[in-house]
Order: structure tokens, then sequence, then C-alpha cells
């Protein structure tokens, strides 16, 4: 049977942890901590207890759950999701991220770091209940939708350095005109630049015609990052 211990320094809260799983729900709003701690410590086919330790990784680290469901947006001036799933790591926990987000890139660089899973927070509670339980024999969760994604993430387009300096200034907001002068060419030039982007990326299924899609789709692919 499940429980539900309220604390994660609680006296005696490890009495019961040979026996039952120790799962931690690491959320910034009180409402998603209490709703999943409801599912995990009510579910007929979970034999677990949950710690609850607000939205502070370093207190479930502490705590020593063995299942881990980790947010990676704890609000302003949090631990990253990179260094929280690494700390929560080396206290011998697995990582489940439950995540209102659920692109390419949250996905990727959750599972780059060591998490074994990643589930949306709009799964049915079934979904999230295999998640766990999948999770916790030390195997990696996926869902069908989310593996697709990465799948179709995969693949970028090859751009020159130009194009990628044509489409980081365009992507920043500046006009044709005031990209050309940064980078000492016409405004004619930098529109062929950026149209080869678009070709390229029509090229492996994507359709980017306007300023704001090329910006979210180039975002979500990492080139609009200046230390690649």
């Amino acid at each position: 049977m499940s429980r539900v211990v309220p604390d994660a320094a609680e006296p005696g809260a490890g009495a019961a942890a040979s026996v039952l799983l120790r799962v931690a729900v690491i959320d910034d709003h009180e409402l998603v901590r209490e709703g999943l701690a409801s599912i995990i410590g009510g579910h007929h086919g979970l034999d677990a207890e949950v710690v609850y330790c607000g939205a502070s990784v370093a207190a479930a680290a502490l705590a020593g759950p063995e299942i881990v469901l980790l947010d990676i947006d704890l609000g302003p001036g949090s631990t990253s999701v990179r260094h929280g799933v690494i700390a929560l790591q080396d206290a011998g926990a697995k990582v489940l991220v439950v995540s209102a987000f659920e692109d390419a890139p949250a996905v990727r660089s959750a599972l780059e770091v060591g998490a074994l899973g990643f589930v949306p927070k709009r799964v049915s509670i079934e979904t999230l209940v295999e998640a766990i339980t999948t999770v916790a024999r030390g195997e990696l969760y996926l869902s069908i939708d989310l593996a697709a994604i990465l799948a179709a993430s995969a693949e970028t387009p090859n751009l020159s350095p130009r194009e990628l300096d044509a489409l980081r200034l365009y992507a920043s907001g500046l006009k044709l005109t005031a990209v050309g002068h940064r980078m000492g060419i016409s405004p004619h030039t930098v529109k062929e630049y950026l149209d080869r982007v678009r070709v390229k990326y029509a090229n492996i299924g994507r359709d980017v015609r306007t300023r704001t899609e090329l910006y979210a789709q180039a975002n979500r692919d990492g080139l609009l990052d200046e230390g690649d």
C-alpha cells in the first residue's frame, strides 16, 4: 500500500524505505506537487512513498529517494536542469523529468545529462505510473510522441558561416539594411543568404517563410547560440 511522507527530514521516515519505493517530487508549484503526491501515494499500481522536498534539489538529494520527479523550470534563480539532474544522480537517485515543456531542446538537454525519462504534464495518470515504474527499473522512458519530436528535430540545415551570420542578425530583429551594414554587404545579398537558409530548411521538410517562423525554428535547432 502506498503512503505519503510529509517531510523529507521527518524522523523515522526511512522505516519503510526497504519495502517502499521512495519518490521525491520537485516542483515550484504547490498545487502540482500535491497533485503528483496524491497520484503516487494513492495509486494501486505503485508500492511507493512520497517525500516532500518543495522546489529544492538539495533537499531531495539529502532525503535519499530512489526516484525524483523533477520539473525543469523551478522559477527565477533556481538550479538549472543540468545541475539538478547531476546533483540528484550523485545522490543515487534516478530522475524522471515532468514538465510543461515538451520541445526537442528541453527533452534532449534533460536526457543528455542523465535523466532516465521525460513526460509532459499533460499525460494520463497511467502513463505517469508507467514512466515511474520504468525509470525505477533503470530503463529509459520516452513516449512515442516525444521520441518522434526528437527524431524530427535531429536534422538541421548545413549553413555556411555567412548564412549563419545573416540568420542570427536577422533573427535578432534587424532589418535587411542593418544586417547588411553589420556584415559589410548589400541588403540584396543579405536577402540571398536568408533565401538560401529557407531553401535548406525546405529541403529537410520545414517551412520557415516568415521572420517569426525562421526565428522559432532556428532557436529550437540551437542555431542562434553565438557560442556555436
